[in-house]
């Protein structure tokens, strides 16, 4: 028995060295790491120290710690334009309204403008065509100078491939000023998707601040325009349009009969929604149009079925009554300068021209 006890006496004196050894390796490593943290303050105080020699100047312990601070904050700052640089590159970035010429900007467009249209029409587009949009060349170089794209905005045939469908690619291989929706069919009831699928499809093919949608019947300044949105370019979630409301009519005898009445209340009266003619969206509004399109409602009227998307969103609704398609709206600068119904052709003008200039801009809708 004493034998065993005397064995395991330097096994308990052997395992107390081991210890101490690792110990003292630890504390060599601590104290280690510390002079050099020491040494690096060392050499930012020993700069300072040389930068204010021979200025009778002393060193306080708080420009020693602002000294260090400020060395953080470069390093915080550096990491805070990668992390800029890195959201830039994926398409976040500030805007800045440009007063002098609405010039595009870092490759972003300003207005992707979308002309309902459909088959029949060909007179209205060679109308719009000859007054206030461009064409061939023209039509790129107000894209390139002013970030301006317009095109016109059609779907399918529901007969895929006849002759109304080969008219409108005849017609489009000659302008190139469509955008031909493959995946809508084109219809007159089926006109509230068809203002849903141009959202969609538009965000997804051009990175713009704002999307319009106008009819065919519709005569825009496209540089009157341009003024008008640069008052909002730096606002994230824009609705723009001439905002009105009216009765929800639930009789099935009348033209603008709703049958999804009894969801607007007791009152039967719409929200504010903009005028279905011209109104317009900014680009992360047109984004969530496109990511939840599956999901979204439609209603019989597409002015109102866009209005209802509205609702349950952070949106400034923008109420532009130069956007406004009536007579008591004209006014020598307004956007809407003058309406006339023309009993051949039933064309809403929206003007941007002024008296004197009427009648040449009257002359032309003769081709209707």
């Amino acid at each position: 028995m004493r034998g065993r006890g005397h064995t395991g006496a330097p096994q308990r004196g052997s395992m107390t060295s081991l210890i101490l050894i690792m110990l003292s390796f630890m504390a060599c490593f601590y104290i280690g790491g510390r002079l050099w943290q020491d040494a690096e303050t060392r050499l930012l105080l020993v700069g300072l120290i040389e930068k204010n020699e021979g200025k009778g100047q002393a060193v306080s312990v708080d420009e020693t710690l602002k000294l260090i601070d400020c060395k953080d904050q470069k390093k915080r700052v550096s990491a805070l334009e990668m992390e800029l640089a890195a959201a830039k590159s994926q398409g976040f970035s500030t805007r800045r309204l440009r007063a002098e010429n609405q010039t595009r900007a870092a490759g972003r467009l300003h207005v992707v403008m979308g002309i309902n249209t459909g088959f029949g029409q060909h007179a209205r587009r060679d109308s719009i065509r000859n007054t206030w949009m461009p064409k061939g060349t023209a039509l790129k170089k107000l894209e390139d100078d002013k970030g301006v794209v317009i095109r016109f905005v059609v779907g399918r045939s529901a007969n895929r491939g006849d002759s109304l469908d080969r008219l409108i690619d005849d017609e489009n291989n000659r302008t190139h000023d469509f955008l031909i929706l493959d995946d809508h069919v084109e219809e007159p009831e089926e006109i509230p998707r068809k203002a849903k699928k141009f959202f969609a499809t538009a965000v997804e093919t051009w990175d713009a601040d704002f999307f319009l949608k106008v009819d065919d019947d519709v005569y825009v300044n496209i540089d009157k325009l341009g003024e008008m949105l640069a008052q909002h370019w730096d606002k994230p979630r824009i609705y723009i349009g001439c905002m009105k409301s009216g009765e929800v009519f639930s009789d099935s005898k009348q033209r603008w009969y709703e049958p999804e009445w009894w969801k607007f209340g007791d009152q039967k009266g719409y929200m504010r929604h903009a005028e279905a003619r011209m109104y317009g969206v900014s680009r992360a509004l047109a984004q969530y149009i496109s990511i939840n399109n599956p999901v979204l409602h439609v209603y019989r009227h597409e002015d109102v079925m866009v209005g209802s998307w509205m609702l349950g969103l952070d949106v400034e609704h923008v109420d532009e009554r130069r956007l406004c398609c009536s007579s008591g709206q004209a006014g020598l600068y307004h956007i809407v300068f003058a309406v006339r119904l023309l009993s051949r052709c039933n064309m809403c003008q929206v003007l941007f021209v002024l008296p004197r200039n009427t009648a040449f801009l009257v002359g032309y809708l003769g081709v209707c």
